[in-house]
């Protein structure tokens, strides 16, 4: 070992852990294909069995009867926003101005916490739901440079940042796939596309060796492969499981990973008391209703865990972990670089 290695400049024996990486495992089959399910309102709804987008299209009639109206669409949200197959809700309607703009916002807010997807080419609805924060995604549907037209006129380039994008392609678009990427679309219909989020843990940095009871500095490394942001609140957990036990580390991180790069973030968190030996390291990312993400990493358990290496656990004391990088910034004398992968 040199004296420019990186581990003279280490204060502490250091593991450098890197998921084995794998893009099939990333989500579920259907999690980057959508179906545009259009019905009408107060007509029957048909049984939905892949995710869906619902397309209401109201009847020019309904304008004559709003308050009836009104009400029809609560009551298909309150049957609707529920299931786990609605991905989201827009309305086609051709009522009048004030009429339309009271529709937005009953669907808005009746399907909530359902997205409700504004269509990029309809430039007054997507001005009015942005001003009063109520669109929520970005609808992009028909001919492919109508839509390219209608992100440019409706400066809505930069919307993905904010929402997810469904895009409809045309019928086999295969060749239109390209487009769907550079909208940086969540999840496509009618045409297999480069979609969604691909978020991996591309190292995690610990102590070869914790104290029960004591702290452990944690350095992690995320990166998101994926054209898409995540724009669901998350937050990341780890466990430590072996010998019957499997102890929760508790973590003040809740990243968004609506990045299309890498998140670094360090936390030094609490070891929980329990008995020495060796554990394995297991993480994951949650929704915070406790819905566990679909990452880029093979070995996923029921729990929506990974496993990212062993640890061991012991009883030497080690006080100065829970200050350690105050004067101490292992990063700074060595690139960020990827561990080997595993295998």
């Amino acid at each position: 070992m040199g004296k420019y290695s990186l581990e003279s400049f280490e204060k502490y024996k250091v593991l450098r852990m890197r998921p084995q990486e794998n893009e099939e495992a990333v989500h579920t089959p259907d999690s980057r294909r959508f179906q545009t399910v259009r019905l009408t309102l107060f007509h029957d709804v048909p049984a939905l069995t892949e995710p869906s987008l619902l397309a209401v299209s109201v009847p020019d009639a309904c304008g004559e009867r709003m308050a009836e109206t009104e009400s029809g669409l609560c009551a298909l949200a309150a049957k609707l926003y529920r299931d786990p197959h609605v991905l989201g809700v827009t309305l086609e309607c051709g009522l009048d101005e004030m009429k339309k703009r009271r529709l937005w916002e009953i669907a808005a807010e009746a399907f909530a916490p359902k997205r409700y997807y504004v269509p990029v080419a309809d430039g007054a609805q997507l001005d009015y739901m942005l001003k009063r924060g109520m669109a929520r995604g970005l609808y992009v549907s028909g001919g492919v440079y109508d839509a390219c037209e209608a992100f440019a006129q409706n400066n809505a380039q930069q919307l993905y940042k904010q929402m997810p994008v469904l895009v409809s392609l045309p019928k086999d678009g295969a060749e239109y796939a390209r487009f769907a990427e550079g909208w940086h679309a969540q999840a496509v219909e009618n045409a297999e596309a480069n979609a969604g989020w691909n978020i991996a843990l591309r190292r995690l940095m610990a102590p070869k060796a914790i104290t029960a009871g004591g702290f452990a500095p944690l350095r992690f490394w995320w990166t998101n492969r994926g054209p898409a942001y995540c724009h669901e609140a998350t937050q990341v957990k780890l466990r430590l499981v072996g010998g019957g036990t499997a102890a929760e580390m508790e973590l003040s991180d809740r990243p968004a990973f609506i990045h299309l790069a890498d998140r670094v973030h360090n936390e030094i968190v609490r070891v929980p008391q329990i008995s020495p030996g060796v554990y394995r390291l297991e993480f994951g990312v949650f929704t915070l209703e406790g819905e566990s993400l679909h990452l880029a990493h093979d070995g996923r358990t029921e729990d929506g865990t990974y496993c990212a290496g062993e640890i061991t656990v012991d009883d030497v004391p080690r006080p100065e972990f829970e200050h350690i990088w105050d004067d101490y910034f292992p990063d700074g004398y060595y690139p960020l670089e990827d561990p080997k992968v595993p295998g």
